[in-house]
């Protein structure tokens, strides 16, 4: 995946830490610049550029209560991801590229354990998701298992 860029989705003063476009949607982690294991704010954005329509957890929420991290493996290649859970509602960013079918990200919808939504990125994409992200910014493991869509 792409190195970190601005996107739409981040205001000027934000990192982003995942960025891409899915045609009318965009799917966005943003972050504040001195994120680090102790201080800072991350939020998951879905929607329209300016106006997203979903942005959680709520500004000034603790984000580490509902975030988890995660690595995945491949033969040939791996990936990482981003869980954000909202009570029975969790939303999973990822990004993972593979020997045989190369580069997918998006992020896929859950609502009490199963898959109710998928959304792939379309374009490019910015993505610092990865084990030196969760170690730096003291993001703990997810639970379980995840499975590309």
């Amino acid at each position: 995946m792409l190195a970190s860029a601005q996107h739409a989705a981040c205001a000027a003063a934000e990192r982003t830490l995942f960025g891409c476009s899915s045609g009318a949607k965009t799917i966005a982690i943003c972050a504040s610049a001195a994120l680090s294991a102790t201080s800072g704010s991350l939020q998951y954005r879905f929607g329209r550029p300016g106006s997203p329509e979903l942005a959680y957890p709520a500004a000034g929420a603790d984000w580490r209560a509902a975030t988890r991290a995660g690595s995945l493996m491949f033969s040939g290649g791996g990936g990482a991801y981003l869980a954000f859970t909202n009570e029975r509602y969790r939303y999973i960013v990822y990004s993972a590229s593979g020997r045989g079918w190369g580069n997918k990200a998006g992020v896929v919808v859950e609502r009490a354990g199963k898959r109710i939504a998928s959304v792939a990125c379309k374009g490019p994409v910015a993505s610092e998701i990865g084990p030196s992200l969760f170690s730096v910014a003291g993001i703990e493991a997810a639970e379980g298992e995840f499975d590309l869509p």
